[in-house]
């Protein structure tokens, strides 16, 4: 099976990037053969590490592990429509996903699978505003952008856009645990022309970051004010956003289908940390979610057929440095 594989990937410099394409050029027919194929691609890897000088020979490498299919969910008639953000509860052991072409989110099983729980646009239409207001109403809840998860206040924040028409609402929501599971809470207006299609917690400073193009700024909930925004060279056109669980590295994904890996403490983009991830399958990478010594990538991708197991699936790939 297709998602049953593990290509092996070995980046260091343009030599990597050519052995990445050595590596994972095969068909599906190919891949059947996974055990066989597998231990050629460890060889090219072994032999590749042995020619090449020392510091590039220990770059970090990344494995495809499986992948979580969402159309459907596991076990479940309910499809994804897009999949645009992700966010993991530890406590849960959830995986948060958002769908803005469907306005939901759903919780979900990252071990299994298993679809847990989905909260409807309906609930999101009807949410009040914090410290008062009108219900958020339809055109607040058209574009489940990015997701949050701040780890030390048990909060979860849910990112709605403006894409496309100008009649949408840029807005945050927040849930809270209400009887053990979380609740939609309150929303807030976010700045016009607020357009969050990457969203993080930050366990060094607690503050949620929130991203889009190139530009990284912190948002404040209870004000509903972002700071002005900053760069890291190098990054562009963000997608997804998450922390390292010690908060030292940002990763984040972009519309160019890498995967970057951020030291946050100097904005700097890790040398030999810039992951093609065309060659795992991935074709619309949204989000990441870091879970462990995994990466959990959601592909936006809408062009796989209904039926494929790979529409909108979830890469899961394992860290191997």
């Amino acid at each position: 099976m297709w998602n049953r594989c593990y290509p092996w990937v070995l980046y260091s410099g343009d030599w990597g990037r050519f052995m990445s394409k050595a590596v994972l050029t095969c068909t599906r027919d190919v891949l059947a053969g996974c055990t066989k194929w597998r231990r050629s691609a460890l060889i090219v890897v072994a032999i590749t590490a042995f020619l090449l000088p020392a510091d590039a020979a220990f770059a970090a490498t990344l494995e495809l592990d499986r992948t979580i299919q969402t159309s459907p969910f596991t076990g479940s008639s309910v499809s994804m429509g897009d999949n645009e953000g992700s966010s993991f509860v530890p406590s849960d052991n959830s995986l948060w996903l958002s769908d803005d072409n469907n306005k939901k989110i759903y919780e979900v099983d990252p071990a299994t699978g298993a679809l847990k729980r989905t909260i409807a646009r309906s609930v999101f239409n009807n949410t009040p505003m914090f410290g008062g207001g009108p219900p958020a109403g339809t055109d607040r809840t058209n574009d489940f952008e990015s997701i949050a998860y701040d780890r030390a206040n048990d909060v979860l924040y849910v990112f709605s856009g403006k894409c496309c028409n100008s009649s949408f609402l840029p807005t945050a929501f927040r849930l809270t645990r209400q009887s053990g599971r979380f609740q939609v809470e309150s929303y807030q207006p976010l700045p016009t022309g607020s357009d969050y299609t990457g969203a993080a917690w930050s366990p060094t400073d607690g503050k949620i970051y929130a991203g889009k193009g190139r530009d990284i700024r912190s948002f404040d909930y209870a004000s509903g004010t972002a700071s002005p925004p900053f760069r890291v060279s190098g990054v562009s056109g963000i997608t997804g956003m998450d922390f390292s669980s010690d908060g030292a590295d940002l990763f984040v994904t972009t519309g160019s289908e890498k995967l970057i890996r951020i030291n946050w403490a100097t904005k700097t983009v890790v040398s030999g940390w810039t992951f093609d991830l065309t060659p795992f399958g991935i074709r619309d990478s949204r989000a990441v979610a870091t879970i462990g010594n995994q990466f959990f990538v959601s592909d936006g991708y809408d062009s796989r057929p209904k039926g494929d197991p790979l529409r909108h699936a979830v890469f899961v790939l394992d860290d191997m440095t």
